[in-house]
């Protein structure tokens, strides 16, 4: 049975990566569950450039034994806990939550018992400007990449490849998971925008921006409702709404949605300890940096960096 919220789990999304990215793929048999895990020459880690991986049916507690063919320390993202074995050479991180909407009473039950009233009042104040929607595939690609690619090099975070983001639309089928792009357009030019992938349970959007110039509007908030209707026109449940720590001004966001925090474990085995780098100096001097580069060469460049990132 299709186990819910799982879809970078699958082996469409196994395909869509390996055809956009040179990874070392190796699947691991835990009790009889397989589990793809992706390769970048230091780590191993399931669930690949996605925030959090799915639900994992052992029987029994992991033990090293179950991970020591990779040679390399193992990042297993899970969204319940895990029984490990005594003795076993492992670090839980449990510093990350993902953020789940319930859309199953429907739109007014969402817009007034559940949306926080500051939210709805930023709603309305976007539904004053002139703005569009549209969904679809490949042919809302330029727009969803001219916005992603020059949002994210503002926030100093290096984007995928164009080529990443149209393998994503074109590389659902097999698994029940479908996926499209939604993009706002403010005065006829794409201004905010999110990746979608979605089956009947739940919708998620791991790739999303608005431009800078466009915050004073709050298009992001008009973005996220219109996920919410594009989820409620296709009756899907629930609406994840990614991945913050619980101390992120992002968890405050998703929060006034009216999103409930459900925590995230990630598993590293092989290992004992694991440092994350996103508050050190390093990183915080190479985000100001890769803000100052012209978006064409973020572009060319971004791809070469992101891959390596499985978390």
């Amino acid at each position: 049975m299709k186990k819910p919220f799982s879809f970078s789990e699958t082996n469409d999304w196994k395909n869509i990566v390996t055809k956009t990215y040179h990874l070392g793929v190796k699947t691991l048999a835990i009790q009889r569950q397989s589990i793809n895990m992706y390769g970048n020459g230091s780590l191993f880690s399931n669930s690949p450039y996605i925030t959090d991986g799915g639900f994992f049916e052992f029987e029994k507690p992991v033990k090293d034994s179950d991970f020591e063919e990779l040679k390399k320390p193992v990042l297993l993202k899970s969204r319940q806990k895990i029984e490990v074995e005594n003795q076993t050479k492992y670090f839980l991180d449990e510093n990350y939550f993902t953020y789940i909407l319930d859309l199953r009473n429907g739109k007014d039950f969402v817009w007034n018992s559940l949306v926080k009233s500051k939210t709805r009042n930023q709603v309305r104040k976007t539904e004053k400007l002139n703005y569009h929607i549209k969904t679809g595939k490949t042919e809302l690609l330029d727009d969803f990449y001219k916005v992603i690619s020059e949002a994210w090099r503002d926030l100093g975070t290096p984007t995928h490849s164009k080529a990443f983001y149209k393998n994503i639309v074109e590389g659902f089928g097999e698994s029940g998971y479908c996926a499209e792009f939604i993009v706002l357009y403010l005065d006829n030019e794409p201004a905010s925008v999110a990746c979608l992938i979605y089956d009947a349970y739940s919708i998620h959007h791991p790739y999303a921006a608005t431009l800078k110039k466009h915050n004073k509007h709050s298009l992001n908030n008009a973005l996220y409702w219109n996920i919410i209707l594009f989820g409620l026109e296709k009756k899907i449940q629930f609406f994840d709404l990614g991945r913050s720590r619980k101390d992120q001004g992002t968890s405050t966001y998703k929060l006034s949605w009216g999103a409930e925090a459900v925590p995230l474990y990630y598993y590293y085995f092989n290992t004992t300890s694991h440092k994350n780098e996103e508050d050190s100096k390093i990183i915080k001097f190479l985000i100001t940096a890769w803000q100052k580069l012209p978006v064409p060469i973020a572009n060319f460049l971004g791809p070469k960096f992101i891959y390596k990132v499985l978390k």
